[in-house]
Parts: structure tokens; C-alpha cells; sequence
């Protein structure tokens, strides 16, 4: 998937026509706001495929301070000009160990082939110290190349080292999707296990 193509207007996934970034909603996530609320977010915050970077902003103006990061330096220069009180950074997860209190990942898991999404939530794991929090949402959709099952993600979590506290359906909102304002998500809080107990459950 051409994540910096589709930033300036080509497709994501042959033959699916660009007709906007439908996570690009010009504000933050509900779902976000509502874990920040809830004192979901601690120590320094990760947002981890941040896009056009509406939540790394929000959570930066509520006092949070923040790292973003994207592989689209397209959307890197977007989340720039919409503001500052953010780090960004482009690249992507892998690059940072043992840094983050809180780690976001918003409707970033479904977006990797299957084959790397346990890689992603390794690497998520490797940044945040122990006893961080885990914010993520993944769609829940059947069929096509986004799609996500409980127990896939369930597993790639657990194996990663992350001890789900919360895994349940909602959604999330759209724009430039015909028909459809908010899409279906799995909503997943999660922290992370001590590297012993990593350890322990690996060898």
C-alpha cells in the first residue's frame, strides 16, 4: 500500500479510486477525546501512523506531550502546517525503544499486510516502557485487504506483549466514504507487560 501515493492523490489499493483520506476528518477522533477523558493518556504519548495528525494536535493542546509519527512525509508536512506543540517525525514505530508512557495506534493495524501487523505491535511494545498504555482501533470489517478478525488481533497483542483490558466493537468517523459517516472498529485498551513476563512467555 502507497501510503505517500495516496497522500497526493493516487490510490491506496488498485482499483479502490482516491476520493479523499477517510481518516482525515479535520478533528480529532471521538473515540480519542474520549480516552483522554478517561486518563488515557500518561508520560510522553506516541502517535503511531499519525497521519494528517488531528489527535497528536488534540492530545498536544490538552497538555500531552507528543511524538508523532508517519511513513508518508506528504502527510508529515500536512500535520506541520495544521499546527505546533507536536514532535513529528517521519518514519515509523521501530525507531524508538523504551521511550513512550502512552502509545496511540488510531486505525493503523488494518492498514499493513497481515504478515507485519504482529511486527507493528512488537515494535509498539519495544517504545513504550512497562505499564504504558495502549490506545488502538483496527477496522472490524469482513472481506477485502482491511480486513481484521478478534482473533488475529487478540493474538498478535497478546504476543507482543500487551495484556488487553478492554477489546470491543465501535466505530470510528469517516469523511469521503459514499454512504457511510463512521466505519466499524475494534476499540482495544491494552498495557504492557514487564519485559520479564515478555521474556518469560517467549522462551
Amino acid at each position: 500500500m502507497d501510503f505517500e501515493g495516496f497522500h497526493q492523490g493516487g490510490q491506496l489499493v488498485d482499483g479502490m479510486p482516491n476520493t479523499g483520506v477517510p481518516w482525515d476528518i479535520g478533528a480529532p477522533q471521538p473515540v480519542v477525546v474520549a480516552w483522554d477523558t478517561a486518563g488515557r493518556f500518561r508520560g510522553h504519548v506516541l502517535d503511531a501512523g499519525c497521519g494528517t495528525g488531528d489527535n497528536a494536535l488534540f492530545l498536544a493542546s490538552r497538555g500531552h506531550r507528543v511524538t508523532a509519527v508517519d511513513i508518508a512525509p506528504t502527510a508529515i508536512e500536512s500535520a506541520r502546517a495544521r499546527g505546533d506543540g507536536v514532535e513529528w517525525v517521519v518514519g515509523d514505530a521501530a525507531a524508538f525503544t523504551g521511550e513512550f508512557g502512552t502509545v496511540l495506534a488510531s486505525a493503523l493495524f488494518h492498514c499493513l499486510p497481515p504478515d507485519q501487523r504482529p511486527g507493528l505491535l512488537v515494535s509498539l511494545r519495544k517504545a513504550a516502557v512497562n505499564g504504558a498504555f495502549l490506545n488502538l482501533t483496527s477496522l472490524a470489517v469482513e472481506g477485502g485487504p482491511f480486513e481484521v478478525g478478534e482473533t488475529e488481533l487478540r493474538s498478535a497483542l497478546e504476543n507482543a506483549g500487551w495484556e488487553i483490558t478492554r477489546f470491543e466493537r465501535d466505530v470510528i468517523t469517516v469523511a469521503g466514504v459514499d454512504g457511510l459517516p463512521v466505519l466499524p472498529v475494534w476499540v482495544v485498551e491494552a498495557t504492557a507487560a514487564s519485559r520479564g513476563a515478555c521474556a518469560a512467555t517467549t522462551t
